[in-house]
């Protein structure tokens, strides 16, 4: 099927920032918040928390100066308005937040940054792009996944290595670490895509199916569609790479090159097979040129050999009356039948030698 980003859109005649709680149709389903704790003069503390006001309270080991908040699944407007008082985020990101389907992006406040990141997912065949939601601060990160799979375990079991750079990092690089996830696991679907052309190309040469057309340009939409979002995520981390800002340390730079030299990889993983997928249907649709071509040449030699038995046979088949003399003499042979069939047969094996020397047959 086509991918599709999982989408929510601000009502008609809200204020702009007005949080609006989405309808039931459009909740993902469940709440889980991942609260870890950490700093390089303590071992990181992780818990999962059931409610706002526990994953908002005070640290209580002073030895942690950094805290990220992880909420995965449905956030409600009530929530996201408690989070957004108690770290002082601007209303209009936290809009972005609850409704889903944003472009990838990259914006600027005086005490944070918000960032949109696409996260492509297959769900069984079919490509869906999950919002990702990051606000960078002095001592908190924050991130939001619009899915039901635990994205970041990775990340969080990072932390816990004590000699690890990401306890000893400021939040940018945690910031990083999360955008790689994100980025990484276009790799992933890419990887499916490249099955799924090797699989079609065999299909192509074996079936020979004409249903394959539309399975062809089925696969080329997605891929334009995924490669139009991956082309607006790059541009969002060439943004973050060369960002002025207090929260960005020049020892991080590195890490966002890279990120964002893989986020250039998958743009030209996408755009290569589009192209190749543009292959496909090009050789597909040359092969059933080909397969007409050899149906017209059969029924053309098949229509050349009948020719002119049509021929012979519509002559004699002319039932004149036999005792005139302007008739033909051979409708009253007496083998006259016997010598026509022996003429056309021999006429048509003629013509059969001819074609074969010439490479017709």
């Amino acid at each position: 099927m086509l991918g599709y980003s999982l989408s929510r859109r601000p009502r008609p005649g809200h204020a702009p920032g007005a949080l609006v709680d989405p309808e039931p149709h459009e909740l993902i389903g469940g709440l889980t918040i991942y609260r870890v704790d950490y700093g390089s003069d303590a071992p990181a503390h992780e818990r999962d928390v059931h409610n706002i006001e526990a994953a908002l309270a005070q640290r209580e080991h002073p030895g942690h100066r950094l805290t990220w908040l992880h909420f995965e699944g449905d956030v409600s407007a009530a929530q996201l308005t408690r989070i957004g008082q108690a770290f002082n985020l601007h209303p209009l990101a936290l809009e972005d937040v609850i409704n889903h389907g944003q472009r990838p992006k990259l914006d600027t406040y005086r005490q944070s940054l918000f960032i949109t990141l696409a996260l492509p997912y297959m769900q069984g065949e079919t490509l869906i792009f999950q919002q990702v939601s990051l606000f960078i601060g002095d001592d908190f990160v924050l991130s939001f996944h619009a899915g039901d799979h635990d994205l970041f375990a990775a990340v969080r079991e990072r932390i816990h290595e004590a000699h690890g750079r990401l306890v000893h990092a400021e939040t940018d690089y945690l910031g990083y670490c999360l955008a790689d996830v994100v980025v990484d696991a276009s790799f992933e679907v890419l990887a499916a895509y490249n099955d799924h052309l090797e699989a079609l190309e065999e299909r192509i040469f074996a079936e020979r199916g004409d249903d394959l057309i539309g399975t062809i340009h089925d696969l080329k939409r997605r891929l334009i569609g995924m490669r139009r979002v991956l082309l607006s995520q790059n541009e969002l981390f060439v943004r973050w790479t060369m960002l002025d800002h207090g929260l960005i340390h020049d020892d991080n730079r590195p890490y966002f090159r890279d990120v964002q030299d893989h986020a250039k990889r998958v743009v030209d993983l996408a755009e290569g097979y589009y192209d190749t997928a543009g292959s496909l249907l090009e050789t597909h649709l040359s092969l059933a040129s080909v397969r007409l071509n050899d149906v017209m040449r059969v029924l053309t030699l098949i229509a050349t050999i009948f020719m002119p038995l049509s021929f012979l046979v519509g002559v004699y088949g002319m039932n004149f009356d036999t005792k005139s003399p302007w008739n033909m003499p051979e409708l009253g042979f007496y083998y006259g039948y016997p010598i026509l069939v022996g003429v056309m047969i021999a006429l048509v094996a003629v013509m059969l030698i001819y074609f074969r020397r010439k490479g017709w047959l």
